[in-house]
């Protein structure tokens, strides 16, 4: 096995925090895959040229963050427990001494009673029984009638029949990945992405490369370049609030992407995961483009993330295509989820829900520019997280584990990066976690503090 030796000729800042930072990426990345051995101490001083205590060091600072482990006389072995990994998980809520805004979950009402009440309903009809048996094609025609109306409000106009059900919208790009690449292909992402593109990567076997960015997103012309010269076939963007950066393409922006899209035959599939949330409509990809676009949403953000509902739309599909995309992907859905969504979206409750995180996402919002001003980009009202620009010098694994000391967990650009060269100088702090408004009012007085040291 080919010995792992990180290049750190590109980072600032300490020695031993840039090898951390290296340990952590080629894990989070699939390099290292626990139960690898690291060289020794005193190997990888040699092999980088630094003195064996700053190895040392960032031996143990690797080992408290739970990524590496070691026993005497068998080295020192990487346990694959990269920070990125957590934010899969939900935060801690029986710490009371941290305020965890690490994962972007939805603000959460203390008065939800929508799920009880649908299910005393269904028992009163006598129909929670057949929710356990294989469902009909009827029925199935009913949830994807109530996806094509779901997806109406943003201005779609879908044929049922052209909607993949999946279990929440991670599934449907799961989905869509596998339907139009193959092993080792190569696929264009924004400069900074959420995690879960990184794990679908490593789980497909795809390689992601980085399109540059400006204040209104992905940049046409490198778009254009990358489709032109044939470094991929197929993109990833998240147009509306990406995912971490806030940033939602103006509708010029959209309609140049669009023109690309055309011109070069390129495939986008558009995460729209958070497209409902913004009051002021702007189209979706999928709108401007429908025959470059496979279009992903879900109820996760707006509606309730334990439904695990997900959409995927493709107006180009094939009939044959949707069937088998049915036998491997909406067979997996829970029917019992699937007939509650439907009955919400039907009934009025799924939009009277997403009103209601609409309203809990402004006052956070509020709150949010009310204590930091001057901190994050101008972004919608309605964004349900934030992209904190340190002050210049700063490293964001430095700002967070010094923030996680004084109770507040917070993700470094490091986790969301898919390319080491962008710089360590964001934070993203996810509104929508705290428990509270009043919870993230003291969240944020911390962070104010930490800002100004």
């Amino acid at each position: 096995m080919t010995m792992w030796i990180p290049d750190l000729s590109h980072t600032s800042g300490p020695t031993y925090r840039a090898l951390v930072d290296a340990l952590a990426t080629a894990i989070y990345r699939g390099e290292l895959r626990p139960g690898a051995q690291l060289p020794t101490h005193r190997l990888m001083a040699d092999l980088l040229g630094v003195n064996v205590s700053t190895v040392t060091r960032a031996y143990r600072e690797a080992a408290r963050r739970h990524l590496i482990g070691g026993e005497t006389g068998r080295g020192t072995y990487v346990l694959g427990h990269a920070d990125s990994v957590n934010l899969f998980a939900l935060p801690d809520r029986d710490n009371r001494r941290l305020i965890d805004l690490s994962v972007n979950t939805p603000a959460y009402s203390h008065q939800d009673h929508d799920l009880e009440q649908s299910l005393a309903d269904l028992q009163t009809r006598s129909e929670t029984g057949r929710l356990l048996q294989y469902q009909s094609e009827g029925d199935w025609l009913v949830y994807r009638a109530a996806a094509a109306q779901w997806l109406s409000m943003r201005g779609l106009n879908p044929d049922p029949s052209q909607i993949v059900l999946c279990c929440g919208a991670q599934h449907a790009v799961a989905s869509a990945l596998a339907s139009e690449c193959s092993r080792g292909d190569n696929v264009l992402v924004e400069s900074y992405t959420y995690p879960g593109m990184h794990a679908l990567a490593r789980q497909q076997g795809l390689h992601l490369h980085t399109l540059p960015m400006d204040r209104a997103g992905v940049l046409p012309d490198a778009l254009d370049a990358a489709f032109h010269s044939g470094l991929a076939k197929v993109a990833v963007l998240m147009p509306t609030l990406q995912n971490p950066t806030t940033i939602s393409m103006p509708l010029a922006r959209r309609k140049a992407i669009a023109d690309v899209l055309r011109k070069r035959k390129g495939l986008v599939i558009e995460e729209d995961v958070y497209g409902y949330l913004p009051c002021d409509f702007l189209p979706p990809l999928a709108a401007l483009a429908p025959e470059q676009v496979r279009y992903v949403t879900s109820l996760s953000k707006s509606v309730a993330p334990g439904l695990r509902i997900g959409f995927l739309y493709d107006a180009t599909a094939r009939q044959q295509d949707l069937i088998d995309q049915f036998h491997t992907t909406s067979w997996l859905v829970n029917p019992l989820m699937a007939r509650i969504a439907s009955e919400w979206i039907h009934s009025g409750i799924a939009e009277r829900r997403l009103a209601w995180q609409r309203k809990a996402l402004q006052r956070r919002n509020l709150t949010l520019a009310q204590t930091l001003p001057t901190c994050s980009l101008n972004q919608p009202p309605e964004s349900p997280h934030a992209w904190i620009e340190l002050p210049s010098g700063q490293d964001a694994n430095v700002f967070c584990d010094k923030a996680r000391r004084e109770g507040l967990v917070l993700t470094p650009a490091s986790v969301f990066a898919t390319n080491r060269q962008l710089g360590n100088q964001y934070v993203r702090l996810c509104l929508g976690a705290a428990s509270s408004t009043g919870e993230l009012k003291t969240a944020l007085k911390t962070l104010c503090s930490l800002l100004k040291q």
